[in-house]
């Protein structure tokens, strides 16, 4: 993911997700989940083009959205809007530079597994 301030991001996704920096040098951090689980999420310096939408879509499934929400607040996290779109439910929120992800209701199919 492109940052403007690396350390900011690093401190707010390792939180959010859990995770730990897994390497660092004096422009990036590669975040991974503590256990070598799941993907890696590599932060370095680097603008959005053109000012748009992020092009990363990341969602993340909780059992009780509101306190997950609540949280993420606390981390940086600035809720934006609703999302209910063919039965899934969630929230729209930005992280501290902006870049939107959603925070979904974990529900009964077999792709939304609750991260928390």
């Amino acid at each position: 993911m492109d940052c403007a301030n690396v350390d900011v991001m690093v401190r707010f996704w390792s939180a959010a997700l859990g995770y730990e920096v897994d390497r660092r040098d004096d422009d990036a951090a590669l975040l991974r989940h503590p256990a070598g689980a799941g993907p890696k999420l590599l932060l370095r310096p680097g603008a959005r083009r053109g000012g748009g939408p992020s092009r990363l879509h990341l969602d993340l499934y909780a059992v009780d959205a509101e306190r997950v929400i609540g949280w993420l607040s606390t981390l940086g996290a600035r809720r934006v809007g609703r999302y209910d779109d063919d039965g899934e439910r969630g929230y729209i929120l930005s992280d501290p530079e902006g870049n939107e992800f959603r925070v979904m209701t974990a529900g009964p199919t077999g792709f939304a597994r609750p991260f928390v």
